[in-house]
């Protein structure tokens, strides 16, 4: 538990420059027949991403930058959630992203035709760029709460929600 807290204060903390970390911290919370997705990430690590890929630099705090083809799709790659590892993926819908200072947090949700029973989880968001990167995955389903760690060498896993 502290590790939790200490990397959520070095998320939110002032400005520091170059953060040590390449960290993303995703809650998901379902509710019924609806998943909500609350994403939180560098918003440099997103600039840096985009540079590998375009080789020119951007900037994510300005709305319209964020609005490219290649975010969505990046994101669409990297971040996957299915009822089971067999079955397709299920759309999410970007409802908003937002940055404050070097943070960037992605809402999302997605509907579903019935409760899952589990859920399989693809997370590689930003392995291919950091080695080091570590993607936090919490998901609430009632009462119950369970913790998944990604890395670049752990980009899925299925999840039993009963």
């Amino acid at each position: 538990m502290r590790t939790l807290v200490f990397l959520l204060a070095i998320m939110t903390g002032a400005s520091l420059g170059a953060h040590p970390l390449h960290l993303s911290i995703t809650n998901i919370s379902i509710q019924d027949k609806e998943i909500l997705i609350s994403m939180k990430t560098f918003r440099d690590d997103w600039e840096t991403a985009y540079f590998h890929f375009h080789s020119r630099p951007i900037d994510f705090s300005d709305p319209v930058n964020r609005q490219t083809p290649w975010f969505r799709e990046y994101l669409e790659q990297s971040f996957r959630i299915a009822t089971s590892s067999e079955s397709t993926s299920v759309p999410l819908m970007v409802d908003t992203i937002t940055v404050s200072e070097e943070n960037m947090v992605i809402e999302m949700r997605a509907a579903l035709r019935e409760e899952p029973k589990s859920l399989y989880i693809y997370n590689a968001l930003l392995t291919d760029i950091f080695p080091d990167q570590t993607n936090l995955v919490m998901i609430g389903i009632g009462k119950r709460e369970t913790g998944i760690k990604f890395d670049i060498k752990k980009r899925e896993e299925k999840i039993s929600l009963q």
